[in-house]
């Protein structure tokens, strides 16, 4: 019997991770299915991006392989998973999800960027093929903390086989420091036997939850067809797997990838927000105005003229992370994110 700690919200349920109808994850499920719709902490919105291996990574699992893997590492900026205080990330459980802890709270936060029941393809052998690690990107205010699972495995296809697997994926977790946007990024598989793979399951569970460890829990999950997801409370997984290049956004209510302050939302629009390299900025009154770029340390990195109503600004220079706009003359400021 294969030990779960947590399924992402079946949390803390011990038995085999294909239980699917045990008395304490139906419960779960009618809880969930009966929140109301104003616990929903993001916005969603799925896109696509090209996946990009992390370089220069830290291990999380030292290199050895894993099962069930319980591993600590530190955050480096503190960071808030649908609105709760996260000071410390643990890679617990099942292997797909990350628990956030601080100062010993008894709720607690998950992001679950691929949850089901993961192993290091190298587990009956002395060298992980299965690395997890993470590294942080961008100046100190405007942070990026990214952590990757490559060509991870499945238990359901190591217990299937007796030890062999062929099936894998690879995919990253973002946090956005300041912003606390959350991005999963899914690259290249293998998976062509969905049942096996996810254990009878159709798909992962894909989202972010508060728990505190019982049958109190909050979940804001992806689902329906991987394609064409939705976004809502109920404890269901997608069906299938996210396609190399797919990328999920959840950016926090009340703010968003684009904070506008004051009156200058009104008077410019920016797009698209989080931008790769170019930043397209369309003034909606003005015909002319002297657009700033600051870092998030309050040090102005870029100016222009805008005198056509329609331009563009360059950040292909900047490291990842979080800035500001500002335009002469105006107060507020346009937050957008670098990617």
């Amino acid at each position: 019997m294969k030990k779960v700690l947590i399924g992402l919200l079946s949390l803390f349920v011990l038995g085999t991770a294909s239980a699917q109808n045990s008395p304490k994850k139906t419960k779960l499920k009618s809880l969930l299915s009966a929140e109301n719709t104003s616990n929903l902490a993001y916005t969603f919105t799925a896109e696509t991006a090209a996946y990009t291996p992390l370089t220069g990574t830290t291990s999380i699992n030292n290199n050895t392989p894993w099962d069930d893997p319980i591993f600590t590492f530190p955050m480096p900026f503190v960071m808030r998973i649908q609105g709760q205080l996260i000071d410390t990330l643990m890679l617990d459980g099942l292997g797909g999800s990350l628990i956030g802890l601080s100062n010993g709270n008894p709720i607690f936060g998950v992001m679950a960027p691929f949850e089901t029941d993961l192993i290091d393809r190298g587990y009956d052998s002395t060298i992980s093929l299965s690395p997890l690690s993470y590294k942080v990107d961008g100046a100190a205010g405007s942070r990026i903390l990214k952590i990757e699972w490559k060509e991870v495995g499945s238990y359901g296809e190591y217990n299937n086989t007796g030890g062999i697997l062929n099936m894998f994926i690879s995919f990253q977790a973002w946090v956005y420091e300041g912003s606390n946007i959350i991005e999963y990024r899914y690259g290249p598989n293998t998976i062509n036997d969905l049942a096996t793979f996810f254990e009878g399951d159709p798909g992962p569970l894909v989202g972010t939850a508060l728990t505190d460890g019982n049958a109190s829990v909050v979940a804001n999950l992806i689902s329906g067809v991987v394609g064409n997801p939705t976004f809502g409370l109920a404890l269901v997984p997608l069906f299938g797997t996210p396609a190399n290049g797919t990328l999920y956004r959840l950016t926090p209510l009340g703010s968003s990838s684009s904070v506008n302050e004051n009156q200058l939302g009104s008077l410019m629009n920016v797009w698209p927000n989080p931008a790769n390299d170019m930043l397209n900025l369309e003034l909606k009154n003005e015909q002319q105005a002297v657009i700033s770029l600051y870092n998030m340390q309050g040090q102005k990195l870029k100016q222009q003229l805008l005198t056509e109503s329609r331009s563009s600004l360059d950040l292909s220079d900047l490291p990842a992370g979080a800035y500001l706009i500002r335009m002469e003359g105006q107060a507020g400021s346009l937050r957008i994110i670098k990617r």
